[in-house]
């Protein structure tokens, strides 16, 4: 070997190992290598991490090897003179098979008998440049598919401890138990295993939507807690909201009452249900001012509000439809006297004011609408009787005169 070949030689070599050293110091600092290395993964990643992680420490006993080697000829050219003896040890280093390999692929001494393969020098620094550019893409991957998975996780677990400190504040960490479950159980399985969860760095169907069902159950308990919120902050509004309310309720059925007692007077056997007392009873349920503030149980109060107002609705609903009831029995006596007198003028505008057959039905019916109490039932049938005998008077005048 000259001078030149050597020099030129050393020249590649010294090339090449420096660009290993910094492709092998970035895969040893690469996320994806930390991400493997820290364990409890699962399924296809941790299948990966089964297959790189060994290659890593290949790569780094290969490099080291490469390492000695270089400087081992580097030794030998910066001798001030070589003889025969260095120039053949220097060719031996640069050109001939040199490095021996057990059948994992570990250095061994050459006269080991473990030794399964010997490279070349040129050999190891091509082919550690090739695996280092794969081993690269190969922790890229897993870079990119976990901090897909982390990067969808991440607003939501954030979100979720807002809600849970804002929970437990507000004495409602039920609401969120279940829900920080099903979010760790999911965040666990995803991050464990990101290469089946989102290869090549894009999150799979199934794990998007079970994503944007955590997602839609966090904002469903979101809601919930601003609820709670707005009620700690309104409360005492809220409840004289509801006193008012229920002095609605108090005021109906107070009218439900007059409304009764003029149609008992008025309307003989009215058959109308029992008058309500609902307002007394829903004042007895109204919370203390205070305990929500003592006990800070403010999704039971929440919920005990909500069925206290619903209730109070329901019952000012009633009121008003009893006193329709009520009013209605007046209502049915007024139109029959109205009904009457249209047809008494009728029979007059016909000429049977007079006839003695029809007075008598009139004063019937007449006697029993403005009796107190009125017989309804009699008084529509009497009204009905005035009313036939007026029509037929009248079909009977036709006939006779066509």
């Amino acid at each position: 070997m000259d001078r030149q070949t050597a020099d030129q030689s050393l020249a590649g070599l010294g090339a090449a190992h420096d660009r290993i050293a910094a492709a092998i110091f970035a895969i040893d600092s690469h996320p994806g290598l930390a991400f493997l290395r820290s364990g409890g993964l699962s399924g296809r990643t941790a299948e990966r991490a089964q297959t790189l992680s060994p290659e890593v420490d290949l790569l780094w006993a290969h490099f080291n090897a490469l390492s000695d080697m270089l400087e081992r000829a580097r030794a030998i050219r910066g001798q001030r003179r070589l003889d025969s003896e260095d120039w053949e040890a220097l060719r031996l280093l640069l050109t001939e098979p040199v490095l021996a390999l057990d059948r994992t692929g570990l250095p061994v001494e050459q006269a080991s008998a473990a030794a399964t393969a010997v490279v070349r020098i040129g050999e190891l620094a091509t082919g550690l440049e090739q695996r280092c550019g794969a081993m690269a893409g190969h922790l890229s991957e897993v870079d990119a598919s976990w901090s897909a998975v982390a990067g969808r996780f991440a607003p939501l677990t954030g979100a979720f401890d807002a809600a849970s400190a804002q929970a437990a504040e507000l004495g409602a960490t039920e609401l969120v138990g279940a829900l920080g479950q099903r979010l760790d159980r999911a965040r666990s399985e995803d991050l464990r295993d990101p290469l089946a969860a989102a290869p090549g760095g894009q999150l799979r169907p199934a794990a998007q939507a079970r994503l944007r069902e955590l997602g839609a159950e966090l904002d469903a308990v979101r809601q919930r807690l601003a609820s709670l919120v707005a009620l700690r902050d309104g409360y005492p509004q809220r409840l004289a909201g509801l006193r008012g309310l229920i002095d609605e309720v108090a005021t109906a059925e107070s009218g439900v009452r007059d409304a009764y007692a003029r149609a008992t007077e008025k309307i003989a056997q009215p058959a109308l249900p029992p008058p309500p007392a609902d307002a007394a009873i829903l004042r007895t349920r109204l919370p203390d001012p205070h305990r929500p503030v003592r006990t800070g149980q403010w999704a039971r109060m929440v919920d005990e509000l909500a069925v206290l107002e619903s209730s109070a609705r329901e019952a000012l609903a009633r009121a008003a439809q009893l006193r329709s009831a009520a009013d209605g029995l007046m209502d049915r006596r007024d139109e029959l006297r109205g009904r009457l007198d249209a047809y008494r003028a009728k029979a007059a505008r016909t000429g049977f004011g007079e006839d003695t057959g029809l007075s008598a039905r009139y004063q019937r019916a007449h006697d029993l609408l403005f009796t107190a109490p009125c017989d309804l039932r009699q008084a529509t049938q009497a009204v009905y009787a005035f009313q036939q005998a007026l029509a037929e008077l009248i079909a009977a005048t036709k006939e006779s005169t066509s």
